[in-house]
């Protein structure tokens, strides 16, 4: 009987996991397309980086915003109406005629992952009790890596037999499946809130303008140049988004990210691991192909070669990182990998032109093992920091906080690069990559210095006491109150 409900569990989580896969997938086939759509549209590469980033915004912004009607209204409900969402945007996109189109149909694309990613993580861990989360969250984190292994492959086979729109027409597939899938395999009986408060139109447009306009100004920056008055105007107008965002949401009953999160200090740790773990990925996958074939002179071919070891030890390491979480904690997995991912940049500073393709190899596969065992125990760590009847909302801030850390990261990058890279020498580190990949490192050891607050099993009471009375009646509010202290009572007696 109980093999029986753990296999319908794992049957849930797949279904639900099936949904994120897609939208992974859509995105890293997309990325291979990129260079046939801007020939297709004749482009800049300014232009280019439109079609992305509108993908970008839209899913940063809505995350939290999904979240949270997810915890009100019903999380099967609003996932099911991103996946349609996120269909009919790529179906839009295998259609888009120029810039303008593609776009906004691409903007509707990351409306619909918003909805999608923090609703159907929440219902596919929810799920499993406490002690199985983390491994829940190792595979669901497997899950994803094979979509970003998965995502080049496909996408180079399509567009090489069938063109860079059947990118967006195959996806369409996936997606039907998924729908299908969770339409007749998941049945929730979760609870929505009781509450009728407004919902906070206020904070969520300040935070879009706010989110806007700092990613136009990091994309532009580097660009126009860091004193270009359009550029110091758009920072200016966001440093008042913020003083602005913050008075709305203090004064709202439900906020869109409620204040008393940053009164968690897990959840704050949780947000530093997560956030550098998305700085370096980002930063890697930035960095090395171009090292790759500006150092080395590889091909496109080569590039994806050689960085498949850095993806597959992912997908090999994920579970991992989730039993480990739920045996021994989240900060054994999070310290691990954070000193394998620190040691990784540090080797990848000082490649030179002579670094064997062995030596490189060897680098990203370490590197891909350290990146499994963060990002698995920090996400948990935050959700279970706070009441699960919030869980959409902690999923949707925690991820868009890495997102911004993120894109902050990137033009760090970029700008590093910009300063050093001149030439390739003939020996030695190379300047630039050199700067760039320290600079990840520090980061990246930073995060390790606090990773001793990764501890979800002492979550700060009284910020997360203070959540659960916003966000439900008075009697789900004392429920919460003494999950919370069951949790930290039963984990402090493991101990």
């Amino acid at each position: 009987m109980t093999d029986r409900r753990d296999l319908k569990k794992y049957i849930t989580l797949s279904a639900l996991l099936s949904s994120a896969f897609a939208t992974v997938l859509s995105t890293s086939m997309v990325r291979v397309a990129s260079p046939y759509i801007q020939e297709a549209f004749e482009l800049r590469y300014a232009d280019l980086t439109w079609i992305h980033n509108s993908y970008q915004l839209s899913y940063a912004i809505l995350l939290p915003v999904f979240g949270q009607l997810g915890d009100r209204f019903g999380r099967r409900r609003i996932l099911l109406i991103g996946l349609v969402l996120f269909g009919l945007g790529s179906l839009l996109c295998g259609f888009a005629w120029g810039l303008l189109s593609m776009s906004v149909f691409r903007l509707i694309q990351g409306i619909g992952a918003a909805a999608i990613f923090p609703n159907a993580l929440v219902l596919g861990t929810g799920i499993f009790s406490s002690r199985e989360r983390g491994k829940a969250m190792g595979i669901w984190a497997m899950g994803v890596s094979l979509g970003s292994v998965a995502g080049p492959t496909i996408g180079g086979i399509v567009i090489q037999f069938m063109g860079w729109r059947y990118v967006f027409f195959i996806n369409i597939f996936f997606l039907i499946a998924s729908l299908g899938s969770i339409i007749f395999m998941v049945r929730t009986t979760e609870s929505t809130s009781s509450k009728s408060d407004s919902f906070d139109f206020g904070g969520t447009i300040v935070l879009a303008v706010m989110m806007t306009l700092l990613v136009t100004a990091m994309v532009n920056g580097p660009e126009l140049g860091w004193l270009h008055i359009g550029v110091l105007t758009m920072l200016g107008l966001m440093v008042g988004c913020v003083h602005l965002f913050a008075r709305i949401e203090f004064r709202q009953k439900q906020p869109i990210i409620d204040p008393e999160f940053f009164r968690n200090r897990v959840f704050l740790t949780s947000v530093l691991c997560g956030g550098m773990h998305l700085v370096a990925i980002q930063g890697m996958n930035f960095l090395m192909p171009l090292f790759l074939a500006r150092v080395h002179g590889m091909n496109a071919l080569a590039i994806g070669l050689m960085m498949l070891p850095q993806a597959a030890i992912r997908f090999v390491v994920s579970p991992l990182s989730g039993t480990l979480s739920d045996r021994y904690g989240p900060r054994l997995p999070a310290t691990l990998g954070l000193i394998a991912r620190t040691l990784a940049l540090v080797s990848f500073a000082f490649l030179t032109p002579l670094s064997t393709t062995m030596r490189i190899a060897l680098c990203l596969v370490l590197d891909g093992a350290g990146a499994a065992l963060i990002w698995a125990p920090s996400m948990n760590a935050a959700i279970e920091s706070f009441p699960q009847n919030i869980a959409g909302s902690v999923a949707g801030v925690f991820n868009m906080l890495r997102f911004v850390m993120g894109v902050i990261g990137t033009v760090m990058v970029g700008v590093l690069l910009d300063m050093f890279f001149v030439d390739v020498p003939l020996s030695g580190s190379v300047p630039g990559f050199f700067h760039a990949y320290l600079a990840l490192a520090v980061l990246t050891a930073l995060a390790l210095t606090q990773v001793k607050y990764l501890n979800p099993t002492a979550p700060s009471t009284a910020a997360a006491e203070a959540v659960a009375s916003k966000h439900d009646d008075g009697t789900m509010g004392q429920t919460n109150a003494r999950e919370l202290r069951r949790k930290s009572a039963h984990r402090t007696e493991e101990k």
